[in-house]
């Protein structure tokens, strides 16, 4: 049970600052809050995808270098 509380507050936490941060997203909407809530009971599923996205590298495309630098 603690485990499962552990993760669930991990998830809502990262989740909720990111729902804060989001400009676009109404805070009144309870639409908007469902999915926050529903991504929560689900962190099992949610925490691993969300701390693969955060950790992973940004990948820049290979011509974005190569086009700063030339005289073109």
């Amino acid at each position: 049970m603690v485990f499962y509380l552990f993760g669930a507050t991990a998830t809502f936490s990262i989740l909720f600052h990111a729902f804060c941060k989001d400009t676009t997203t109404s805070k009144t909407d309870v639409t908007s809050w469902l999915v926050l809530l529903i991504a929560t009971l689900i962190w099992f599923i949610t925490l691993p995808r969300i701390l693969q996205k955060k950790l992973q590298p940004v990948k820049t495309p290979y011509y974005q270098g190569w086009a700063k630098s030339s005289n073109f």
